[in-house]
């Protein structure tokens, strides 16, 4: 990390919040037509991959670094558009757990394809060499970060 300078981490820095935009803004407009947004697409992930557990708002808050009442009102569009079931835990009535339905598992069976291609459009600049480097780097500030995390949020 030595030859490293501050100015490239920090320059690193801005591009990935700057990427971050541009990536959500080019989502946005993709799943536009089909009346979803990335936030409400990658909650739907989220309770995907926590489906065998039935998640909760707080868990999907937490795997998508929000807040509780913001996980809440995307799920409750979410329930209205039929794409997760909202339902009370039998054992803590306090508790909201997420379900997602077949309405959605068949919406994202029928646009697998062209989300791909979606996404595959994003990347068409990087080698395939690029994008495993890329996606190690990532995987590795989203480890490194967790602690620095929890840490703020606790705070």
């Amino acid at each position: 990390m030595a030859d490293v300078s501050v100015q490239e981490m920090v320059e690193s820095f801005g591009y990935l919040f700057l990427l971050s935009r541009r990536f959500e803004y080019i989502t946005d407009r993709e799943l536009e037509k089909d009346g979803l947004t990335t936030k409400q697409l990658l909650a739907l992930i989220a309770v995907e991959r926590l489906a065998g557990n039935a998640p909760s708002i707080s868990q999907v808050a937490e795997i998508l670094s929000t807040t509780h009442q913001n996980v809440k009102q995307i799920a409750q569009q979410l329930e209205k558009r039929g794409f997760v079931d909202i339902q009370r835990d039998e054992k803590d009535r306090r508790r909201l757990l997420l379900r997602v339905t077949q309405k959605n598992r068949e919406f994202f069976d029928s646009r697998a394809q062209e989300h791909l291609k979606a996404v595959q459009r994003l990347f068409n600049s990087l080698s395939s060499r690029e994008v495993h480097d890329f996606y190690t780097i990532v995987r590795k500030l989203i480890e490194s970060t967790d602690d620095i995390y929890r840490t703020a949020r606790e705070s």
